[in-house]
C-alpha cells in the first residue's frame, strides 16, 4: 500500500515539474535578450531645431511650397521634389544623377530625419541644413547670379514667415530647412521594440540586431540613434569619386564619403554614395564579403556571415521602416511672371 502511494505522487507532481521546466525560456530566447540601458541610446530625441531657425508654422508652410516649386531652381524645370521624391522614400530610384556637382555623379540622399544629421552631402560640404540648402541652390543656378525671381504673391508668405517680403536666398533656405526637419521617422518596428514591445520585432530580426551591433560591425559608423555617425569614410567601393577630398583638401579623407542613415532604409534604394547597390542584401554581402577593395585605408575585413546570417541581419535592415512619409503637393502660387 506504501509503494502505491509513493506512485501516485510521482505521477501528482510530475506535471508541476514538467511546467517549471516549460517557464524556463530556452537558451536562445534568453541570449536575444537586451537591456533597455543598451537600447535606450538608439531612441530619438525631440527635433532638433537652431536657435537662428525655431520651428514655425508660417515657415514650415513656406518652405514645403517653395521645396515644390519648380520656378525655385535655375531653369525652372525641376524643382527639389524632383530629385528627393516623397513616394520613393524623399530620394530618387535612379542610381545616380548630376545631382550634388557637375562632375560626379552620386545618388540622391534621402531625406528623412535629416533634422538629426550634422553633416550634409556625401562630400560634407554642407555645415548646417540651412547651408546645405543655400550652397546647393546656387549650384543649381549656375546660369544666374542670383535666386531666381518668385511670384509676387510669395512676398506675402515671406512677410508672414519673416516679418519681411523680401525674399532672400537666406530666408529661403531657412523655410526649406525648417519643413525638411519635420519629415521624420520614429514610429518603425524598431522604435516600437526599444520602446518596450518586445514583440514588435521577430526573433530574425532581433539577431539581427545583435549582428548589427556586434559580428557585423555596422554600428561602428551607423551609430545611435540615427544610424549614422555623420562622419567620412570610405566604404570599399571602387569609384573614381574624391568625396571629402575635395571638402578638405586632405590626401587621407579621398574616397571617404557621409555616412548616410539607415531610417526608412528599405525604401530609398539603390545604395552606397554611387547607386551602385541595388537592393540590401546586395549591400549585406557586399560587407560581408569585405567590400571590393581590401586596405588599411577602410579597415573593411571579411566577416564571412553565413546565409542566415545575412537573413537576420536583412529582417533587421528592414524593421527600421515605418509609416509612409509621403504627403500631398501644396497648391502653388499662380505664376504672374513674364
Amino acid at each position: 500500500m506504501e509503494k502505491s502511494v509513493n506512485r501516485i505522487s510521482i505521477w501528482l507532481a510530475l506535471p508541476v515539474i514538467l511546467l517549471s521546466f516549460s517557464s524556463v525560456p530556452s537558451a536562445t530566447e534568453a541570449s536575444l535578450k537586451v537591456s533597455s540601458k543598451t537600447l535606450k541610446p538608439w531612441q530619438l530625441p525631440e527635433i532638433p531645431y537652431p536657435e537662428s531657425n525655431p520651428y514655425q508654422k508660417a515657415v514650415e508652410n513656406l518652405g514645403k511650397q517653395l521645396f515644390f516649386d519648380p520656378r525655385l531652381i535655375g531653369d525652372r524645370t525641376l524643382s527639389c521634389a524632383a530629385c528627393h521624391y516623397p513616394g520613393t522614400g524623399w530620394s530618387d530610384p535612379l542610381s545616380n544623377r548630376h545631382s550634388e556637382t557637375r562632375a560626379m555623379e552620386r545618388h540622391t540622399l534621402a531625406l528623412i530625419n535629416t533634422a538629426y544629421q550634422q553633416r550634409f552631402f556625401w562630400d560634407g560640404r554642407g555645415t548646417t541644413l540651412e547651408n546645405a540648402i543655400e550652397t546647393h541652390l546656387k549650384e543649381l543656378s549656375v546660369k544666374m547670379a542670383d535666386i531666381p525671381a518668385l511670384p509676387s504673391a510669395y512676398q506675402q508668405k515671406f512677410q508672414q514667415a519673416f516679418g519681411s517680403s523680401s525674399i532672400t536666398s537666406d530666408n529661403i533656405a531657412k523655410a526649406i530647412a525648417n519643413f525638411l526637419r519635420t519629415i521624420v521617422v520614429n514610429d518603425s518596428p524598431f522604435d516600437q521594440w526599444i520602446a518596450g514591445d518586445r514583440s514588435a520585432i521577430s526573433q530574425s530580426a532581433r539577431k539581427g540586431f545583435l549582428l548589427f551591433t556586434g559580428k557585423a560591425k555596422c554600428a561602428g559608423c551607423h551609430t545611435a540613434p540615427n544610424f549614422s555617425d555623420s562622419k567620412f569614410h570610405n566604404t570599399g567601393i571602387n569609384s573614381l569619386d574624391p568625396g571629402n577630398f575635395d571638402v578638405t583638401g586632405n590626401p587621407k579623407d579621398r574616397n571617404r564619403f557621409r555616412t548616410a542613415s539607415l531610417r526608412q532604409v528599405s525604401r530609398t534604394p539603390p545604395y552606397m554614395h554611387n547607386g551602385s547597390k541595388n537592393s540590401l542584401m546586395a549591400v549585406i554581402e557586399f560587407y560581408s564579403h569585405g567590400g571590393d577593395r581590401h586596405s588599411d585605408e577602410n579597415g573593411l575585413t571579411v566577416l564571412n556571415l553565413t546565409e542566415q546570417e545575412e537573413q537576420e541581419l536583412l529582417d533587421f535592415l528592414t524593421s527600421l521602416t515605418g509609416s509612409s512619409t509621403s504627403i500631398a503637393v501644396p497648391q502653388l502660387p499662380l505664376n504672374d511672371l513674364p
